[in-house]
């Protein structure tokens, strides 16, 4: 069994009400005394939910910084400019939440809630959704819009989405992506040392201790180096083209098979001139104990080699005779030594 959390939070007719209601109360309770006889219901309904309480704290703050005469006056003004109006309230849905609401005060909140609060809004997720795959164990996962993760084992994979963009973060392992297209949201992908960005693509992601590689098997996916990828160059992959991005560098076009990143889903793992760091941590998502690698300051073997999945204890016992390794066993891991080379 995979450790699973999965929750879907929707903005809809549910959350206009909420945010209705706490103007409301808001408009209400603001001057009221300590004994005021609604006082209890508006605690009761305060503490009923998380959302109420940020829903009348985001009220009471904007009022706060509008609380003068001359601010909603000109506030008041500006409601009934078209153009304002359209920019403030964004959607059919606040236009008529606005308009059932009564009195200038509350056209003056909610109104300010559609310009202060834009960023919240946007900022609030519609969708979360976080696997973590044991070792050994893969995974498929469709999304609200069609997109679809394939997880490799030993895998941290959480998504959120937003009306603005979907964001996915590979907190360790190994994804195959496939995004269906929507203009107004790209999908990105945030891998530690890459930034991922995609409208809509099949491509695979492979964080590792030192670099990530990003495998496009169609479409177009943008890759930047992070954490600050304003000064780094990014790239442009196209069908069937690979970049690695090491820490803190650009990100290189690499000259290999992208169809090899896919190959796990068949049960089969493709190295490619592959360090021995590399081929520990991949052979770690499959096997218990983990496998490690000690390497030499310079000259460490690397390793091109096609292996099944059921064939990797195989495979590892056999490296001493395709390399300069020795291998270790303990019950804490299996070691992969680096030897000086022939």
């Amino acid at each position: 069994m995979s450790s699973t959390l999965f929750s879907s939070l929707k903005r809809s007719t549910t959350q206009q009400k909420i945010t209705e209601t706490a103007v409301k109360w808001f408009l209400r309770m603001r001057d009221a005394e300590p004994d005021h006889p609604e006082r209890g219901r508006f605690e009761a309904w305060l503490m009923a939910s998380r959302t109420h309480a940020d829903e009348y704290h985001a009220v009471a703050d904007v009022w706060q910084d509008f609380d003068s005469k001359e601010n909603l006056k000109s506030l008041a003004n500006a409601v009934t400019q078209k153009q304002y109006y359209e920019q403030v309230t964004r959607t059919k849905r606040t236009q008529k939440m606005v308009s059932n609401l009564l009195g200038i005060a509350l056209i003056a909140v909610t109104s300010l809630l559609g310009v202060a609060g834009y960023e919240r809004w946007q900022a609030t997720p519609t969708m979360q959704m976080a696997q973590v795959t044991k070792v050994g164990e893969q995974l498929s996962q469709t999304l609200e819009d069609g997109s679809s993760l394939f997880i490799n084992g030993n895998s941290d994979v959480s998504v959120t989405y937003y009306r603005n963009k979907r964001l996915v973060k590979l907190n360790r392992g190994e994804v195959i992506f496939e995004v269906t297209k929507d203009a107004d949201r790209p999908f990105i992908v945030d891998s530690g040392y890459a930034k991922v960005t995609v409208l809509g693509t099949r491509f695979a992601v492979n964080r590792l201790a030192q670099m990530v590689r990003v495998s496009v098997d169609h479409g177009r996916v943008r890759v930047e180096s992070l954490p600050d990828p304003e000064n780094h160059k990014a790239v442009v992959l196209h069908d069937g083209q690979v970049a690695e991005i090491k820490m803190r560098n650009n990100p290189v076009i690499v000259q290999r098979s992208a169809a090899e990143a896919f190959n796990f889903k068949q049960g089969a793992l493709n190295f490619e001139y592959a360090g021995l760091d590399e081929i520990a941590e991949v052979l770690s998502r499959y096997r218990k104990p983990a496998v490690q690698a000690t390497l030499m300051p310079s000259g460490n073997p690397h390793v091109t080699a096609v292996v099944k999945v059921k064939d990797i204890e195989k495979f590892l016992w056999s490296l001493p005779e395709i390399t300069s390794v020795t291998l270790q066993s303990t019950p804490e891991a299996t070691w992969i030594k680096a030897q000086p080379q022939k």
